[in-house]
């Protein structure tokens, strides 16, 4: 990503909101619904962690593989009753694929309900006491990963404890679309008192608070394994599921990538992540590419991640990117806490 965030003053001020006090944001994920006595068997088929075991109630960070046993996408699963789930992602077309793929006599059925929800996310120090203040029944006991009946108002809605920006309190309020201008002006009537405020740039919501939290995705590990990445531990190993035969085969191979996280105190720089992102280079060779960067405004620097070859650098040392910009390699999460 090209990123010149640093000199943006909306910006700074929605992400030092979550950081200090608490933002909130409408930023929907698609949401498949599952539902069926063969729900659990297909979810659990489909996707690397242990989805069957799931309380009734909770979530489940999940990653689903292709044939190849690379990862192709990186989710929430909420098990909303015993027999009904949410698959909470950012890639529909890949997911309803996947199901439809491994589906076969499974007395099982599933849908998009994106367009029928909204979702409004609730994050920082003073989540909790914002959340508290717009619904009926407290949220204070509510444990992360979890997703619990509420009400705002005379609406039902549906509260889950997770979020993306690395922050200890973080919340997510579901509801009817039709009910999002209720929602709104209750998170906003309420926000004054907390000092919160509504998040409305789309690269605090998406980049630079999850950057600087060290939160990875599947988009940024690109070329790697998630054994490269340290995605390994969302691998539910004694259970089968699709892609096992090559993810164990690329467990056992030498690792090729490793990923660290990058900072840069050239707060103009222009670099771009992703699969064609900005070479990395050490003593004049290039070793890797970057995978993600944005500004940090927390930490005041340029963050990121870039995928280099194993062995190549240790936290500490100096990279260029590109052509002339100095960056500093650290582990992950770059905002220590």
């Amino acid at each position: 990503m090209n990123n010149l965030l640093w000199n943006n003053k909306i910006a700074a001020k929605e992400h030092a909101a979550v950081r200090t006090t608490a933002g909130w944001y409408y930023f929907t994920h698609h949401i498949i619904e599952v539902e069926g006595p063969d729900a659990a068997t297909l979810l659990d088929y489909v996707y690397t962690n242990d989805i069957a075991g799931l309380a009734v109630g909770r979530a489940r960070y999940t990653l689903l593989l292709g044939l190849d046993g690379g990862a192709q996408d990186d989710c929430i699963i909420f098990r909303i009753e015993d027999q009904k789930y949410w698959i909470s992602t950012l890639h529909r077309p890949r997911t309803l694929v996947a199901l439809t793929a491994n589906k076969g006599d499974k007395d099982v059925d599933f849908r998009s309900r994106t367009e029928e929800l909204d979702m409004y996310a609730v994050q920082g120090p003073r989540a909790k006491e914002l959340v508290n203040a717009v619904v009926a029944n407290p949220v204070d006991d509510y444990k992360f990963f979890s997703i619990h009946d509420n009400k705002l108002g005379d609406i039902d809605i549906k509260v889950a404890r997770a979020g993306y920006t690395g922050e200890k309190w973080g919340y997510e309020i579901y509801s009817a679309a039709e009910n999002h201008e209720a929602v709104e002006e209750a998170l906003r009537a309420a926000s004054p008192e907390f000092d919160a405020l509504q998040v409305t740039t789309l690269d605090v919501m998406a980049y630079t608070l999850a950057t600087e939290a060290g939160l990875v995705l599947v988009p940024d590990i690109d070329r790697s394994t998630p054994f490269e990445c340290g995605m390994e531990r969302y691998i539910k190993w004694d259970k089968e599921f699709v892609g096992k035969e090559q993810a164990l085969a690329a467990k056992d191979a030498p690792k090729k990538l490793h990923m660290w996280g990058i900072t840069v105190d050239q707060k103009d720089a222009r670099l771009h992540g992703g699969p064609y992102g900005a070479p990395v280079k050490k003593d004049g060779k290039e070793i890797g590419r970057v995978s993600k960067y944005t500004f940090g405004f927390t930490v005041d620097k340029g963050v990121g991640f870039i995928l280099v070859d194993e062995g190549s650098i240790q936290p500490g040392d100096e990279v260029i990117l590109n052509w002339d910009t100095v960056a500093k390699v650290c582990e992950l999460p770059i905002l220590k806490r």
